[in-house]
């Protein structure tokens, strides 16, 4: 939990908005393609004075490493000495953590001087946004308001009819890896989900393609760059992992060769005295030293499979108890696979998240794989419910990393992996 955590400005805040459905909050919705459309952004921006104009835009799409990759071009940004904001999705304890400029969250105060106002006009107007749509359009007024040069825009759900994706100008596109998840909404073949998420590209705007696991997804990106005549270009520069204050696993490295090779794409030149790691919540974050406690949010296959060879890599002959939680409508049966064969036990739980959870199917998953599940803990709320001086490791999903947070309480200095 943050330190500075306010309960009562956070509900306060979000009573601003209790007029406009959140797609975060209700899966039924979160998987209807009638609620994905760009139609409402046209006249939400208008009202808020279209904010997106002015700022160059990084805009990141992806499966994989999508956050990461945001936190790392805004902080590279920001050692280059231009103001940046990014705004990312989820936040894990507070609506705060979307909105940063230059690595520090944006007060309530800012927020609720653009938020109320803002409000006022949509309800005026009649117009009915969905949460994370009156959010992408308050982060940009913040950012205007914050004299911010460079925004990072990190997408939601997809890419081409993701809120993110309204404004019409932008300085790079960027694609991390691609993989199977919100197949419900996206398609279950790696081709539609890549035909989605190339929906960012913008005619003659270049385009950093991150390494794809999936050949047929990196043809799709390809051939809709060439389209639009969108120069594409893999990450190639190295990147100085000299800055990093400790080794990063080979999924973390990969993220930040590829924030590095952005940022020199956008002919920025950072520097060392400058930068400052971001805090990278939930993503191989360790929160323990000994034994280790480790919050990752893997909530695909692909993810978990790299997971799990990080873990080999970095704690060899080291046995973990995996607590394992995921979501409605994540691709729970390639989590399952992906850690299938790791060094562990597991116990099986439920996140701590409005969206619901995936435990029964889970389960059923978990023992057709074989894994070795030594309980399930529906409701984990005490390190008591824990064997002691255990290695552990929290995921499945953001929210099931949040619990290996509150029971560990993690610190809010950048810990050491």
């Amino acid at each position: 939990m943050l330190p500075d955590f306010d309960p009562q400005r956070e509900n306060s805040f979000f009573r601003l908005f209790q007029d406009f459905y959140d797609l975060e909050k209700s899966v039924a919705r979160q998987h209807d393609p009638a609620n994905y459309t760009l139609e409402r952004l046209r006249p939400l921006a208008q009202l808020a004075g279209n904010p997106e104009r002015g700022l160059k835009l990084v805009h990141v799409a992806g499966t994989k490493g999508k956050g990461t990759t945001s936190y790392f071009i805004a902080s590279l940004i920001t050692a280059s000495g231009h103001r940046c904001g990014v705004f990312s999705s989820p936040h894990l304890d507070t609506v705060r953590e979307r909105f940063q400029v230059d690595g520090r969250l944006a007060s309530f105060d800012d927020l609720e001087a653009l938020a109320i106002p803002l409000c006022e006009k949509v309800r005026q107007a009649g117009l009915a946004p969905s949460l994370f749509e009156l959010f992408t359009v308050l982060a940009l007024q913040h950012f205007q308001g914050q004299g911010v040069e460079y925004a990072v825009l990190e997408t939601g759900i997809g890419g081409r009819v993701d809120s993110t994706n309204y404004p019409d100008q932008k300085e790079l596109s960027v694609i991390t890896p691609l993989s199977y998840d919100h197949t419900a909404l996206l398609g279950s073949d790696i081709r539609q989900i890549a035909a989605e998420k190339a929906g960012i590209l913008r005619q003659d705007t270049p385009v950093l393609l991150a390494h794809q696991p999936f050949p047929q997804a990196e043809e799709v990106i390809r051939q809709t760059a060439a389209s639009l005549h969108a120069p594409l270009f893999p990450p190639g520069e190295d990147a100085p992992v000299a800055w990093l204050p400790f080794p990063l696993p080979p999924f973390l490295l990969e993220n930040f060769q590829c924030a590095w090779s952005a940022v020199k794409r956008l002919g920025l030149s950072p520097r060392r005295e400058l930068f400052r790691f971001p805090r990278l919540r939930a993503r191989f974050e360790r929160i323990r030293e000994r034994p280790p406690v480790i919050l990752d949010a893997a909530h695909n296959g692909d993810s978990a499979r790299r997971l799990k060879e990080a873990l080999a890599l970095l704690y060899p002959r080291i046995h973990f108890l995996c607590i394992l939680g995921s979501v409605p409508g994540k691709d729970v049966a390639g989590i399952v696979q992906g850690l299938k064969g790791m060094d562990a036990d597991f116990i099986l739980t439920n996140p701590k998240t409005p969206r619901g959870s995936a435990l029964p199917q889970l389960l059923q998953e978990a023992r057709k794989a074989g894994l070795s599940i030594r309980q399930v803990i529906p409701d984990l709320t005490s390190p008591s419910q824990l064997p002691g001086d255990t290695p552990l490791l929290f995921t499945g999903s953001f929210f099931t990393a949040l619990i290996g947070e509150t029971l560990f309480h993690a610190p809010q200095t950048t810990p050491t992996p």
